[in-house]
This record gives C-alpha cells, structure tokens and sequence, in this order.
C-alpha cells in the first residue's frame, strides 16, 4: 500500500522537473545529430553528456523515491541515486514549489519525511557514542533561570520541559546531547563530536538545511511541536523522537 503521508504537489513538482530535462536534452541531442557548426556541436555535445548522466542519477533517484513511496524494498543499485536525489536535487525541488505558490510547509515535511525513510531503509545502526542527539534550545522552558546551551549539568531537572528528561535518557544510554541555539551552533557541535548518526529537532527549514549541511552523514529529523509559535516553549512527540533514536541506535532501551 502506498503510503500517503507524502504530499502529493512533491511528488508531481519533482517529476515536473525530470520531465522538463528530459525534453531540454532531447533538444540537445537534436543540435548534436543535425547541427551545422562544429564549435556549437562540440559544445552541445559535452554539455549533453553531462546533462545525461545527471538525468539518468536523477530518474534512477525518483524510482527509488517511488520505491519508498510504495514501502517496497529498495534495490542495491539505486541506494547512490537516491541518496544524491533525496539529499541533492530535492531541495531545489522545494523551492522551486515554494516560488510557484505550493505550500512551503507541506513541502518541508515531505522532504524531511522523504530523508527519514530513506535513513531508516538504507541505514545502519550504531553504537550509542557514535550517536548526536541535537535538540534546540525553545524546548526549554522560557522561564527557566538555568542557561543549558553550553553545559547540560546546568539543568536542574525539575521536569517542567522535555529537556528534562531527555538528559535523563541520554545519561542512561550514552549517546551525545546538546542543545543548541540554531544552525551555526548546531554545524560546530556536528564537527566538534563527528558523530556518524544523527537525531535532529527543530522546525521544518532548520531541518532541511541542517541535513544537507552535514550530508552524507544519516540524519532523522523530527520536527518540533509549537503550540505557543515559533522558538518558544515549544515541544517534541516524545514517541517520535524515542523511536527516531532507537532506530539509529538498537542499544537504547
């Protein structure tokens, strides 16, 4: 059964696209075979053969989406292309539908969805150490007198946020934690542990453009809940984010 928590206006923006370079490189091809000046051949035929080989990544990329799409088990050969397409091309898709009038937001969670699929098809699992667990600094409480983005033993465990109890879970289990006030923090923690998994939250476009920052490296994002607006107070499925770790790493418990 396909599963439909995919936006529909994703999938058919990227397939829009394929189609619209397939046409361009036909007309390619076409100067390439009845073209009259050599210099332009030449020209059209490098960029041509370029243009093919990223074409054939691509629409090897989208099978393996559609794969995931239909929950089938992925082929061997097609782990590179999508990898390249869900990591690469798909951002540009997004965009692309964002500047056409989509909705922004349900482009976002269907590329974050897409890239936690391919991560839990494709992934491997890893020892607790080799694990980040990022989490951003709103899950803490706004009132909370106790600063915990540079020191975690700053917490004083008093249960009013989640943070609480993922340091909790963290002390149980070993992996890394931190907690970090946006991408730029977040990009120097990546580099300063160089963890070989990653479990992300945040909103939808600090999770896009933290995947891609640090691809090739597997990453679940689990986008955050924000019933007060953004960056405040906000929340986490605490479900989702448990399995999202233990999906990464079989030791937790």
């Amino acid at each position: 059964m396909a599963d439909r928590r995919l936006s529909p206006s994703f999938l058919g923006l990227t397939l829009s696209l394929i189609v619209f370079l397939i046409l361009t490189l036909i007309i390619m091809w076409y100067f390439n075979l009845f073209g009259t000046a050599i210099i332009i051949n030449v020209f059209f035929m490098v960029i041509s053969v370029v243009l093919s080989a990223f074409l054939l990544v691509l629409i090897l990329g989208f099978l393996g989406i559609w794969f995931l799409f239909q929950q089938w088990k992925i082929p061997r050969f097609l782990h590179f292309p999508l990898k390249i397409t869900v990591n690469n091309f798909l951002g540009f898709v997004v965009r692309m539908g964002q500047a056409l009038g989509f909705s922004q937001e349900s482009l976002e969670k269907s590329y974050i969805y897409l890239i936690n699929k391919m991560v839990k098809n494709l992934g491997s699992s890893y020892a607790p150490e080799d694990i980040l667990v990022l989490a951003p600094h709103c899950m803490q409480e706004a009132s909370c007198p106790h600063r915990i983005t540079h020191d975690l033993a700053n917490c004083s465990q008093c249960g009013k946020c989640q943070v609480c109890r993922l340091i909790q879970m963290q002390k149980e289990n070993g992996f890394h934690l931190a907690v970090v006030t946006g991408g730029t923090d977040a990009r120097q923690v990546v580099k300063k542990i160089n963890p070989w998994a990653i479990v992300a939250v945040a909103c939808e476009r600090d999770l896009m453009s933290g995947i891609r920052d640090v691809f090739p490296r597997p990453v679940l994002g689990v986008i955050n809940i924000r019933p007060q607006g953004p960056c405040f107070n906000t929340e986490v499925d605490w479900w989702e984010l448990e399995n999202a770790i233990k999906t990464l790493c079989k030791e937790v418990g």
